[in-house]
């Protein structure tokens, strides 16, 4: 690590007063430091979709899809935003940390998080209040493969500082949003009815959630408290309600709902 190039971008941090004005040393710090190819500085809701205050997506093509789908649907399965308003005030983790158990052959990861061209994200997470929590990630792609042990240690050395002065920055009334009210993934499946005319139950809903997440049926069970037989059962009067037959079409369901 250089520590004068990082007595430099730290000198940045603090003397800087916008996250316009920071851009460009938070990117270039974290390229060079990580070889992170993307940066998000992201403000999620505990209702509502999230507002993206910060993107460096350097490929048209990706920044393209972001743009488009990651407010649309993204957030709703994405793993840093549903560990958002957890138990802790602030988080900083790689991905497959707090990633669904098979969550690299969810529906999910196949139809959005494989589009995105992206392999590892370091993320870091600092609640604001009740209904707020600022993110920043760092993706890499195929190309740089996945974050190594010691780039997570850093990260997790470094956020703590870094969220803190993002906060103080995100307060400013330009860049802070009201919060608004929108249903969160529970309550989409709750009113979506696919083919059939039956509404699914809260625990079916909740089911249905985790399911498109990628979490097992164990997994949801242990989430829940409840065995993966039953959550088994309540999978089976899932798609019969819905009358669908695969986790393909569950998430199929929800992109057309989304769009509704």
């Amino acid at each position: 690590m250089d520590k004068a190039r990082e007595y430099v971008f730290l000198n940045d941090l603090i003397r800087l007063e916008t996250i316009e004005a920071l851009k460009a040393p938070l990117v270039d710090y974290f390229e060079e430091t990580f070889s992170a190819q993307c940066l998000t500085v992201i403000q999620f809701k505990r209702e509502g979709p999230p507002v993206t205050l910060l993107a460096h997506i350097p490929d048209t093509a990706l920044s393209q899809f972001f743009e488009t789908q990651y407010a649309r649907i993204g957030y709703l399965l994405d793993p840093f935003a549903i560990a958002a308003f957890g138990a802790d005030d602030f988080t900083a983790h790689q991905l497959r940390e707090i990633a669904p158990d098979r969550f690299e052959t969810s529906e999910y990861h196949a139809q959005y998080y494989a589009r995105t061209g992206l392999v590892d994200e370091l993320g870091a997470t600092l609640r604001l209040n009740a209904n707020l929590a600022l993110h920043l990630s760092l993706g890499r792609s195929r190309s740089h493969g996945r974050f190594r042990a010691g780039n997570l240690r850093y990260f997790r050395q470094l956020s703590p500082l870094l969220m803190n002065r993002l906060r103080a920055i995100t307060r400013r009334p330009v860049d802070m949003l009201e919060l608004t009210s929108a249903p969160d993934l529970i309550e989409r499946y709750q009113t979506l009815r696919g083919g059939g005319d039956k509404d699914l139950s809260r625990r079916e809903a909740e089911i249905a959630a985790l399911i498109v997440q990628g979490h097992s049926s164990r997994a949801a069970g242990l989430h829940l408290g409840i065995s993966d037989q039953t959550v088994k059962v309540h999978r089976r009067n899932i798609y019969k309600k819905l009358r669908i037959s695969s986790q393909n079409e569950l998430f199929s369901l929800l992109v057309e709902h989304m769009r509704d």
